[in-house]
């Protein structure tokens, strides 16, 4: 007979504190991605616009500047309850017993 232990309020902190970290570094690559494409489109605006060479820089820019804008959306839109789970006292799953399980 096994015994189910709940997780501590410890446990639980330091999950929502991974979960946290883990969407500011989430956040901030998306910031970053998205300034060189706006940087990659200014750039052109200014030195390559009047001559219209180096289009390329067009839609690499505008893919850059707004991908992450749809990253955004659909993280924020697909929240995980994984810390949630773990206060619930379920185990958390990763992706990789995901995928070798399923």
């Amino acid at each position: 007979m096994e015994v189910e232990m709940k997780p501590t309020a410890t446990e639980v902190a330091q999950c929502r504190r991974r979960e946290v970290a883990a969407a500011v570094a989430v956040d901030a690559c998306l910031v970053v991605a998205a300034m060189g494409g706006a940087s990659l489109l200014a750039l052109w605006a200014v030195a390559f616009h009047p001559s219209n060479s180096r289009l390329w820089m067009v839609p690499v820019g505008l893919v850059l500047a707004f991908t992450p804008v749809v990253v955004y959306l659909a993280l924020s839109f697909s929240q995980s309850p994984a810390c949630d789970e773990v206060a619930a006292g379920k185990p958390m799953l990763t992706l990789s017993t995901v995928v070798v399980d399923k």
